[in-house]
């Protein structure tokens, strides 16, 4: 078991250059695959108009796996996800919302540039009243791609139509929600020293955000993340737990989902939290992790406090367990 000085004594003098050369690695990858994404988006301009749902059958294609490890690597297992684009636009998209509505209790949908997948737009179940079966926005000319996220689903879901300066290009598609997300079950099998030295960095990114500006750790670690939400993370340590206190008014305004993830950013564990004292099981290894907090569509008028939550991090050695406390954290 180490302590904190121990680990920022001596092993972050090794740990920051090879963090260094992580980083490179991930930027160099990433910007090889957008290339390669680019290219075959133009090639293949019939597979941008439907929905592209997240699955165990997806994930057998080739690069989509190091392709979403480089662009959306903190992965939602909490969540039933799908994906469509790029296509053009000129003046206006168009979505059908009425689909999303019957589909799922919560859901967003989020609107990217394309290729450099910056978030342009986040459109919420709790963010709006909606009274039309489309909801239309406005959006300057370009490229842009969708991504959806269904929470407290339905049965049998819909993705919506998709509706492009008056021209319906997507069409709705139905989906079986029944085993949609067994993948996550056995993503961690599929780990290798490629997809660690990918995401390697952000372990230390984490250990020393304190020292580093927050919007650039936010950047790294949630380069796609959902502006309806409000995250939370940090590392966690082999042998350690997470033990989070939660304020009885966040139980209350939001839904909270804890995944904790590998080095190579792999899911490990994952689960919503609703009690106002919980303790996560120890893990097996190093990592780091993500609290999602997601207003819900009661959603009242208090605005999330940080005090309303707290995150320690536990030893599961009992003589190590002072020493645990002073662990980097959130």
């Amino acid at each position: 078991m180490r302590n904190s000085k121990t680990l920022l004594d001596i092993e972050l003098l090794c740990a920051i250059p090879l963090a260094f050369l992580s980083l490179i690695f991930f930027k160099t990858v990433r910007l090889l695959l957008r290339t390669l994404i680019n290219i075959n988006a133009n090639f293949n301009k019939k597979q941008s108009f439907r929905w592209l749902l997240f699955s165990g059958e997806m994930l057998k294609k080739p690069l989509i796996l190091p392709s979403l490890l480089v662009t959306g690597p903190r992965w939602n297992p909490h969540a039933i996800a799908a994906g469509a684009g790029p296509f053009d636009v000129k003046e206006s998209l168009a979505i059908e919302v009425k689909s999303c509505l019957d589909s799922a209790q919560s859901w967003t949908i989020g609107i990217y540039s394309f290729p450099q997948a910056k978030a342009i737009q986040h459109i919420a179940s709790h963010g709006s009243n909606f009274q039309e079966q489309w909801h239309q926005l406005k959006l300057d000319p370009g490229q842009y791609t969708l991504g959806i996220r269904y929470y407290h689903w339905s049965e049998t879901i819909q993705l919506p139509a998709i509706n492009v300066d008056g021209h319906q290009i997507i069409n709705t598609q139905s989906i079986n929600s029944g085993s949609v997300n067994d993948y996550f079950k056995n993503l961690t099998e599929r780990d290798n020293i490629f997809y660690r030295c990918l995401n390697d960095y952000i372990f230390t990114l984490l250990i020393c955000q304190k020292w580093l500006p927050k919007k650039w750790v936010v950047k790294e670690y949630l380069p796609v993340g959902d502006t309806n939400n409000e995250f939370l993370y940090g590392v966690i340590y082999k042998a350690c737990s997470l033990n989070l206190q939660i304020n009885s008014s966040l139980l209350n305004n939001y839904d909270v989902y804890l995944t904790i993830y590998n080095r190579s950013s792999l899911p490990v564990i994952w689960y919503e939290i609703k009690s106002e004292k919980h303790t996560t099981p120890v893990v097996e290894k190093d990592g780091f992790y993500l609290v999602r907090l997601r207003p819900k569509l009661d959603f009242a008028s208090d605005i999330f406090q940080p005090d309303w939550i707290t995150i320690k991090l536990l030893s599961a050695v009992p003589k190590a367990s002072n020493r645990a406390k002073s662990f980097p954290s959130a």
